[in-house]
């Protein structure tokens, strides 16, 4: 009986960091709000495009290479308007969270997996690059400093996928008073009917969706 009861704790306990990890990697961060007159200039972050999840069956050629395009033609336009690019990129943290995603996900966006790096089909030369270990990329403290340093205020999301991580880093941007753009053409999204209700409160509380030049 007392390993039965072992076992059963140990599936609970299991159980359980799985849904408090579920729900750590699903919440924006919030902090100190920014003063935006001190912050003129604007940054492009692109998000999460991995060869790991730019890889998976969610998205098909047309959504994963209209999205690839229009992320190269605004990094493009980044540079020679000299705003920053940056690359965020998602890497699971503690030994149990790579050890489950191993399970359930084939290990996509572990560090030692072979996709981990960005989609070289982007051929981007970033200006910087951080590692996040939940979706709101303001979790990495290196990147919020990153974004003072230089003086930023604005902020244009691209990547994947939009229901999730730039989802909630937006989120976490607008919580610190950042502006937010996003266009949608830049953005892959695995459940368009989801993403169009996040969009509308997006929208509601300050993103702006539109074309970038």
């Amino acid at each position: 009986m007392s390993v039965l009861w072992i076992i059963a704790t140990g599936i609970v306990i299991a159980v359980l960091y799985i849904l408090l990890e579920i729900r750590k990697i699903g919440t924006p961060t919030t902090g100190p709000k920014i003063n935006l007159a001190s912050r003129p200039e604007t940054a492009l972050l692109v998000i999460d495009m991995q060869t790991d999840f730019t890889s998976m069956s969610a998205w098909d050629d047309a959504q994963i290479e209209g999205a690839l395009s229009a992320i190269r033609s605004m990094t493009d336009s980044a540079h020679q308007s000299r705003r920053p690019v940056i690359v965020i990129r998602h890497e699971f943290e503690g030994r149990l969270a790579n050890m489950l995603n191993g399970w359930f996900n084939q290990g996509r966006g572990n560090a030692e997996s072979d996709g981990i790096g960005l989609d070289p089909r982007l051929a981007l030369n970033p200006d910087a690059e951080f590692v996040k270990s939940v979706g709101d990329a303001f979790s990495s403290s290196v990147f919020e400093q990153f974004l003072e340093e230089k003086q930023i205020g604005t902020l244009v999301l691209t990547g994947l996928d939009g229901c999730h991580c730039v989802n909630k880093t937006a989120q976490g941007a607008l919580n610190r008073g950042y502006r937010v753009q996003i266009d949608p053409a830049a953005v892959l999204v695995a459940d368009p009917s989801r993403w169009h209700g996040i969009r509308n409160q997006l929208a509601t509380a300050g993103v702006d969706f539109r074309p970038q030049t």
